[in-house]
Parts: C-alpha cells; structure tokens; sequence
C-alpha cells in the first residue's frame, strides 16, 4: 500500500486518548495497581497488527505518550486492549484471551451503516452507552460503543457472552467479542486500510447524562440478553394450556445472528448492507423481517427500524406498508403472534438517597481537562453569550470565529485549541449576505475554501426560521421540536460550535422574565450538553449611547432583558465601540475612533476574567463582485505615554533629531515616519513596533501619537548655525511633516511667527 503523510493539521489528540483510557481503566480498586494493559500497532509497512507494549494501570499517561509517537507514523494505527491483563503478563508482545484478567466494560463494534438504528434500540432499552469511540465518519459512521461497569468482571466467558449479545442486537461486528480483543484508541489517527475509507482522527465522546457514568453487570444483561439458540428457552406450542385452561403465553424462538433461508444463510451485517445498496431489498428486507419476528420483537420495533432503511426515490409510508406486508405473513407462518412488551416505568424520583460524597483518594492529574475550543471563550458543553448593540460588528465576529475554529487559524487573536465544524445561525441576515461576510473574512486573510468546504454551515432565518420555545395564555414556556431538532442535527454532521444570532430572534417568551428566559436559556444549554458542542448566543444590550460605552464595557449586566440568561451561560463577553476616554487614551483620532471596537471578558465562571480588552479594527473588503464588506482585525493599542512634562519634552525632540538625520525628502506622512522610527536600528523606538496578522509592520499608536505632537511643538535643533526641524501640516488626504531650516537666531519669536510659515 502507498504510504501517506499525515496532513499538517492532522495530528493525534492526546487529551481524548486520555479521556478513553480513563473512561476504561481510570478509578480502579488499588486490587489492579499491577494489573497490565495493552497497547497495539500496526506495522508500517504491511499494515499487519503484530506489535504490543505492555503498561501497568497506573501507566496511563506514558501510555499516551506512546501512543502519540507510534500514531505520527505512517499506516500505524494504534489500538488499546479492552480487557485488563494479568499481572504475570509479559512487558512486551502481544496479548490473547489466556492473558485475560478483568473486563471493566462490555463493548460492540459498528462498521456498518446502522448506527442510528443501533442508537434507536439501545435507547428503547434504557440502557445507552457510558462512552462512544467514533473510529470513522466516511464513507458512513463507525463506532465502538461501552458500557462501563461499577465492578470490574473476572468471569472470561460471561464477558464474551454479553460481547456476542450487544453485537447480536446492536448489528455489531459478531468476531469482535473475545475479552482478549485490542479496539482502537480514541483521539488517534485513523490510517485507511479499506477502500472508500480516509485519513480521519478517532473521536471520544463520553455520555455525561449519566450519573453515575457506569452499570451492574445485571442491568446490562437484562437490557440486553444473550438470545443465542442453543441457550433460549424451548417454546410452547399455542395448543398448550395452563392449569387454568386458557391458552399459554406464545414464547418467541431465539434466532442466530446469521439469517438462515433454506440452504442459503447471511449473515445480518451482510444483510443490512445489502438492504441499504438498494441489493434485492425486498428479498433481503424479508430475511430481516423474519429475523427479527424471530427474536421477539413487537410489530413496531420492527417498523421503526426498518424505517430508517427506506431507499432514495421511495417514502417511510412506503416502506412502513411493505414491512407491514412481511410481519403479518411471518407471524402467520411461524405461528408467532404480536408480543406485547411492557416497558417498566420507573419513577422519576428513584434517585439514590442523598448522602455527602467524601473523598479518600484524588488523583489530579487523571482528572479530565476541560475542553476548550477557542482562547477562554467556547468550552465543549457550556453555554457563551456574547452581549453588543446593534450594527456594531458583533455577526461579523461571529464568522470570524468560525473560520478560526473550522481552518485552525489564528484570525482573531484567540488561540485555535481544536479544529471542528462550525454552524453559523443568523436569524436576521438572509443567506446572500451571509455569504459575502464569509466570504470578506476569507479573502482578507487569504484563505482557500477549500479550508472552509463542508466545515462551516450558513443557516439563515430568512430561509429558515430558527424557533426554540413559546410561551401560551398562562405563561407556560412551550418547549418546540426544534430543541431536538439541533441536538440532532449537531450530532449527525459532528459539528463542534453552534452560533446562534441573536438570540432574540429563536423564542417567543418574555424577554424580561426571569422564569421564562431561564426555560429557554435552559433548552440551549441542553443542546451544548447532549451533544458535547460549544454553544454561542449572540444577544442584545440595554441601551448603551451609540453602542460605545465605559460603563458597559466587561459589564454582564449589559444584557438586555432578564438577568437570568446570564445566569445560566458560563462565560459571558461584550463587544462594544471605542469610547472617547479610549481614543484619548490610545492615541486614536477622532475621525477613526468608529473603527475599533473592544472585547472584554465579563463573567468566567470557568477560569479567570482577562482585565485586558481585545481590540479590533474594521476594515473594507472589496469582493469580485463589486461589493464592499467589512471585517475584523485584531490589532494592539499601546497607552499614550503618561510621564511627566519634561520626559515628553526630551521625547519629542528625540523624535525630531532622529528624523532629521533620517528623512532627506522635504515631507514625510506622520505614519510613515513612526514606521521609519520604529523599524529602525534605534532601541529607543523598538518597543513600538507591531506586526499585524499578515506579517506587515505596522507601528503602535502611542508613537504615531507622539510623531504628530513633536511636529507641532514648533521643536528646533541647532547645526552649524541652522535651525532644523519639523513642522505638522494638513491637507485634505493626509497629515504630514514639512521640513524647514532657517538661519540661528530667526526664531518664531523674533520673526512673530511659526517656523512652518517661514519655510516654504
């Protein structure tokens, strides 16, 4: 096989290594301190999984060292052995079942497209996963899920046993089940070896609706039973009777995991993949139909699945009529009438007693690190609300962060911490507009779409709007289909930042309403935990004058409506324009102060408030079209020197010697010579240079500043009987510095006039 290299943004992720090692092998019993864990690879040059390190339990960190190493190499895939081994265990090779120690969780292993079917039956069951490992998303979804246990299981069969029943029900891969068996690690690169599959990175994703995040080994065995035939029950026969004379319960016959029709048998992986080619589906579909009639399901288990394969050109009604066809003839045939299955109803308050959770161990560095994604603003599950007036560049912002978080680019001074998808949901803009801010960001800073292509989504509320919750007569906040709709659609396309703007525009509540706001802001938040995705509401302020204001900016309170949205959300910013205390303090004319604007953090319940504001300055793009768009770029603003009179007196008429020895023209902008000052060998200027995000000098504005006020303090240096300087000039485009020399003595005193207007 051709080796290939591992694309530069590409790199195994050590944190969710980590995190999958210690969903499986963190918060042991001391008992398995010396217990052994396998760590395997594939050889790079055949792709054979022939090498193996062994680690104790409490090697989990040098585990992932390792494992990143080994990964960064071609076609090396790396893979972690789900059982523990046994202490006596070699330190090197490769492990087998006869090495089996303990099983910490029950695992399936999904190659084929049925997740989402999988998912269905596991959630009719009550009995979702503790953890999912997504080994790949093309050409389809792929995944290993867990079900961690509250002990540890020592019984080697009884482990394969329940392996072979989740696989059974779950359409899993049936040869993945021996307690000896090495899945591949999470957080690592996914080196294809099949056709039609890519370079991907494996992806951890615990459940954190469940609390506790494990199960008894019971609760999962009734779940999921173990329906091999040689281990079902014998059934009855419908003319057998009980005591009482009336007709005995049908008892379902068990089927295998392979379909057997006459001579012909398939196994259901095979045959759901063929059902899903479009391959004989009604043969095939029958297979299945009879299968599942087989292992006891109801009439609408069977529907609902079945559902879920309707091929392109047909509808669900279609298929549910043709499935309904293949039931009643099957249960005629075999003699197997409709179950009723009871699901047990459990209350709501079966909740464990409330007892103070006391400590006798910690291990801090085993704890999980919290999942940032951009600088301290957007955390995986966690809702941010960034607060702005209207018209103040606050959407623009927004695709900005997009395109950071989905190229891994630097753009707005925030550090990139993961490379996701994002979706952008503007309720305001139509999806043109949309577009052409996309679009200005990407070509300001010379990035590709093909960076962007199938990484950032537009959604528009002209198109399409975006409604979370309304509230009825009494008040009650009425929860919407579109809540789940999110939460699936972020689930299904693994996106990995959701920005919602503004968040006025997704309900139909009483803004000022503490109870109802709380409702909604609740909904969103659901969203960021389900699906482990970072959350950002966009939201209106009160009324701060002309969206710049001192006392607003860093200030949460600057919400508008009910106080209680900022309650929920963990991290809360504002984005306000440049005041007139900021432009004084900056240096930054009067003309120009609309062009910045300031983002300050104002709640981090997460980590700590940064006291410094980010600045920003919009600039114009033109597109090819003809239109001109603004963007955002980040740029630094020094303080304008506060030292006393006589500092700033010998300053300025530094500034003056040094341009007169360096400037030979008659003029010079101010600009270009605080760019020549500070770009120079003088150290006295270093301390003022910048450099903006493409890599042009630029020059802070405390310098441009002090350039300006050296040219008009009428400052005069005297050389071989002349007096030299400089003097500030203004024409209708530009600001600049006019030289003059005139002989010693002809000072602007004596002559009753400036030196600008002695020197033509």
């Amino acid at each position: 096989m051709e080796t290939t290299n591992v694309a530069p943004m590409l790199q195994p992720n050590a944190e969710q290594m980590r995190q999958h090692l210690h969903h499986l092998f963190g918060g042991l019993d001391r008992a398995y301190d010396d217990a052994k864990i396998e760590l395997a690879w594939t050889d790079s040059k055949d792709g054979k999984l022939r090498h193996a390190e062994i680690f104790t339990v409490s090697e989990l960190d040098q585990i992932v060292e390792r494992a990143v190493d080994i990964n960064c190499g071609p076609n090396q895939n790396v893979y972690i052995g789900q059982a523990l081994r046994h202490p006596n265990t070699a330190p090197f090779g490769r492990g087998a079942d006869s090495d089996f120690y303990a099983l910490t969780a029950f695992y399936v292993d999904i190659d084929d497209d049925v997740i989402d079917a999988a998912a269905r039956i596991y959630k009719s069951r009550g009995c979702s996963p503790t953890a999912i490992v997504f080994t790949g998303r093309n050409p389809h979804p792929r995944a290993q899920m867990l079900w961690r246990l509250d002990t540890p299981m020592h019984d080697r069969e009884l482990c394969r046993r329940q392996n072979s029943a989740l696989a059974q029900t779950l359409f899993g891969d049936s040869t993945v089940v021996n307690p000896g068996r090495v899945l591949r690690l999470a957080g690592s690169i996914a080196w294809p070896r099949k056709d039609g599959r890519v370079l991907e990175i494996t992806e951890f994703r615990e459940n954190d609706t469940l609390v506790p995040n494990f199960y008894p080994a019971a609760t999962i065995t009734e779940a999921f039973p173990d329906m091999r035939p040689e281990l079902a029950p014998v059934p009855r026969q419908k003319s057998d009777q009980d005591n009482n004379g009336q007709t005995a319960g049908h008892v379902k016959p068990a089927a295998p995991a392979d379909l057997n029709i006459g001579t012909s048998t398939i196994s259901v992986d095979a045959c759901i993949a063929r059902i899903r080619a479009g391959d004989h589906w009604h043969d095939n579909m029958l297979r299945l139909v009879g299968h599942w009639i087989g292992r006891g399901w109801s009439d609408t288990e069977i529907v609902a699945v079945a559902e879920a394969m309707t091929l392109p050109g047909y509808t669900a009604a279609q298929t549910r009529q043709d499935v309904a066809t293949m039931i009643a003839g099957g249960r005629t045939k075999w003699n197997a009438p409709n179950p009723s299955i009871a699901i047990e109803e459990k209350p709501a308050a079966a909740a464990p007693p409330l007892q103070p959770a006391f400590l006798d161990s910690l291990n801090i560095a085993m704890l999980p690190r919290r999942r940032w994604l951009l600088g301290r603003a957007l955390l995986r599950g966690h809702l941010t609300l960034l607060v702005a007036p209207a018209g103040v560049g606050k959407s623009t912002h927004g695709i900005a962060r997009a395109v950071a978080l989905a190229t891994g680019r630097d753009i707005t001074k925030e550090p990139v911490h993961e490379n996701i998808k994002a979706w952008v949901y503007n309720t305001e803009d139509d999806s043109d507009e949309l577009k052409r801010r996309l679009g200005a960001v990407l070509q300001n800073w010379a990035i590709p779409f093909a960076e962007v292509r199938n990484r950032i989504a537009l959604n528009s509320g002209a198109d399409r709007p975006l409604l979370l919750a309304r509230a009825d007569k009494s008040g009650m906040v009425i929860r919407l289909p579109d809540v789940d709709a999110c939460i699936a659609r972020i689930r299904e396309n693994d996106i990995g930042v959701f920005i919602v703007d503004p968040f006025v525009e997704t309900h139909e509540v009483n803004e000022n309403s503490n109870e109802q706001i709380k409702v909604v802001a609740a909904m969103y938040r659901e969203i960021a935990r389900a699906t482990n995705c970072a959350v950002l509401l966009v939201h209106h302020t009160a009324k701060p004058p002309q969206g710049a204001s001192d006392a607003y900016a860093g200030n949460m309170n600057a919400a508008r409506g009910a106080s209680a949205l900022v309650g929920v959300a963990r991290v809360v910013q504002t984005l306000f324009g440049m005041s007139e205390k900021d432009a004084d303090r900056y240096g930054v004319a009067p003309a120009e102060r609309h062009l910045y604007l300031r983002l300050d953090d104002a709640k981090a319940n997460l980590g700590l408030v940064s006291p410094e504001a980010l600045w920003f300055k919009k600039l114009g793009v033109d597109l090819p079209n003809g239109d001109q768009v603004g963007v955002l770029e980040p740029t630094q603003l020094e303080a304008i020197n506060t030292d006393d009179d006589g500092e700033d007196a010998e300053f300025l008429k530094t500034i003056i010697g040094c341009l007169l020895a360096r400037v030979k023209s008659d003029e010079i902008t101010v600009n270009a010579a605080a760019k020549l000052l500070a770009w120079s060998e003088d150290e006295r200027f270093k301390r003022y240079r910048q450099t903006d995000a493409k890599g042009h000098q630029r020059t802070s504005a405390t310098l441009r500043r002090a350039v300006s006020d050296a040219g008009g303090a009428d400052i005069c240096l005297v050389s071989d009987g002349v007096e030299k300087g400089f003097v500030l000039r203004h024409n209708e485009s530009r600001t600049f510095l006019k030289r003059f020399e005139r002989p010693f003595g002809n000072s602007a005193d004596q002559a009753g006039t400036n030196p600008g207007k002695e020197t033509k």
